[in-house]
């Protein structure tokens, strides 16, 4: 299956290429792609991608029991799957963010800790809205994500700026 080309994917270029980025959150509505697209530039620009989903690893909600420092959260990561390594520059991917509103305070200090980048992404709809954007703020960068827009479409369909309509 190839992947769609998407807005996304410069922006995601742009985030990693600057030398000083912070966490990302990427929110927007369900089923429009946020999880394929950073999954895909995240293998592709990545040596090691530690990736979490709280909707289907239900299991790593408890991550953030022990406080939000980064070793802790790796402890408690390591404690339900041994086999994960961390070395510096692994990029962290929290998906489903919706369903671990305690996810939503650790930007801050994998901001602060500096050894790894990471990206979070969901709906952000329901219940916890307001407690998911008032955390971390100055410690990451928010990225809407919108469905399939008009020019994206003409670049599934094989368009690029050279074709004429």
């Amino acid at each position: 299956m190839e992947l769609l080309k998407r807005k996304i994917d410069s922006f995601l270029e742009r985030w990693k290429a600057d030398a000083n980025h912070k966490p990302l959150i990427v929110r927007g509505a369900r089923q429009i792609g946020k999880t394929e697209s950073i999954r895909h530039f995240a293998h592709t620009h990545y040596v090691n991608v530690i990736e979490i989903n709280f909707v289907f690893q239900k299991q790593y909600k408890q991550i953030f029991s022990d406080g939000y420092e980064v070793d802790k959260i790796i402890k408690n990561i390591s404690l339900i799957d041994p086999s994960l390594t961390f070395p510096v520059g692994t990029l962290f991917f929290f998906d489903e963010l919706q369903d671990c509103p305690d996810c939503a305070t650790a930007p801050k200090s994998f901001r602060i800790d500096g050894r790894y980048d990471v990206i979070c992404s969901g709906s952000l709809m329901g219940l916890y809205y307001r407690q998911i954007e008032s955390n971390s703020v100055g410690y990451k960068q928010d990225y809407e994500m919108h469905s399939m827009d008009f020019e994206e479409f003409l670049w599934a369909k094989g368009y690029d700026e050279t074709s004429t309509i």
